[in-house]
């Protein structure tokens, strides 16, 4: 069966709803809209539909045969970002897009459900295709998984995918091993005396101490850690004074953490810390720091992703299959690959002739819809050649 031809014959289908998705971003835990489309659509397949919590969806595909089962999984949440694409399907929620492929990875589900449900008289075992809230958040996959994601029946292998602006359409990253990051949230308030702008000494700037704990962050990349393990301190969100010529009281500052290595995870808060303790003293400010660990890494299991790249490259050939070290990006995936053994591929979206090369989490995320099938497809091979295994 040519897989990859079959994702081809439905491929305006798939663009349909990927723009329709795309058009209504909806935030965690609140994809009402987007669940309620993607149950109606599994639906129209004859595929069993369980919701899970208020916007969890489940389909259960049961082949003809008893045998083993599949989890496919794809996020469903928008990210609070302002669309700029200038696309006459963008974001019809003020303040919220598809900045990162969620309604890629949707579209990409229901495709590979769709074939597959077409298949299911051929099929051993059952087929589970889990459209995930929250993934922004970093807690969906662990709700899902509380929601009886992987049970009944027992989930015996996952694969997540993940599309990337700037890898070309027509590759994809098959990856052994350690893959993405930890992910931690942190935020601080720095604290000291608004007063007239006019007479600074008479209170206590909390600016330029923020400034100052901030620029100290990055001698923490460069000086404390050792560079063998990289880390990222990301600073998100700034936000002080309250007006042109008041000397600002308060500074609050939110921020993520990535890093490769426990080791240096655990460092991290310590050694901020540190940072924050002499800065605040030098200026004579207070401050409030909240670390809250949350992703934790992506490791692929070495012999079932030897085993999916080999179903890979029956539909796209080696030559398309790439490596690209490790990325210090995090995804709530890991959650399930605590669980139970599984690969999280990476899907090929962009196109330079195009102009569609954009980073996730841009204003202006785009992607290739010639990637629609290929992501399908894969989702369908590997579920194939599993069960047959």
């Amino acid at each position: 069966m040519n897989t990859l031809k079959k994702a081809e014959d439905i491929k305006s289908w798939m663009i349909e709803l990927r723009r329709d998705f795309h058009m209504y971003p909806e935030p965690s835990f609140e994809e009402v809209r987007t669940s309620k489309v993607i149950a109606e659509e599994l639906k129209k397949m004859d595929i069993e539909v369980i919701t899970t919590g208020k916007t969890g969806v489940i389909g259960l595909l049961k082949g003809k045969n008893q045998g083993k089962a599949i989890a496919l999984r794809a996020d469903i949440d928008g990210l609070s970002v302002t669309e700029e694409t200038g696309l006459p399907y963008s974001s019809k929620n003020p303040g919220y897009m598809h900045a990162c492929g969620h309604d890629t990875h949707i579209t990409e589900l229901l495709g590979a459900a769709k074939i597959l449900s077409d298949l299911k008289h051929e099929l051993y075992g059952s087929v589970k295709f889990i459209f995930q809230p929250a993934e922004e958040l970093g807690t969906g996959a662990a709700y899902m998984i509380e929601h009886g994601a992987l049970e009944n029946p027992k989930v015996d292998i996952i694969v997540g995918m993940h599309t990337f602006g700037m890898i070309e359409t027509g590759k994809i990253v098959v990856q052994k091993g350690s893959f993405m990051a930890y992910g931690d949230k942190w935020s601080l308030t720095v604290e000291g005396k608004s007063c007239h702008g006019s007479s600074p000494w008479q209170g206590i700037d909390a600016m330029p101490c923020a400034v100052a704990i901030m620029e100290g962050f990055q001698t923490i990349v460069t000086r404390f850690n050792d560079a063998r393990n990289p880390i990222v301190i990301n600073i998100g969100t700034v936000n002080a004074g309250e007006r042109f010529n008041v000397v600002p009281g308060k500074v609050e500052i939110t921020g993520m953490n990535r890093a490769l290595s426990s080791y240096s995870r655990e460092m991290m808060p310590k050694w901020m810390k540190k940072i924050i303790d002499g800065i605040c003293s030098a200026y004579g400010c207070t401050y409030d720091f909240k670390y809250e660990q949350g992703f934790k890494p992506i490791i692929n299991e070495d012999s079932f992703t030897g085993f999916i790249r080999k179903s890979i490259a029956k539909l796209i050939g080696e030559e398309n299959i790439i490596q690209i070290g490790k990325i210090m990006g995090s995804e709530d995936f890991s959650s399930y690959l605590e669980k139970v053994p599984g690969t999280f591929l990476i899907l090929g979206g962009g196109n330079k002739e195009k102009g569609y090369m954009h980073s996730q989490h841009s204003n202006r995320f785009t992607i290739d819809e010639n990637c629609l099938p290929i992501g399908a497809a894969a989702y369908v091979q590997a579920a194939l050649d599993f069960l047959k295994a």
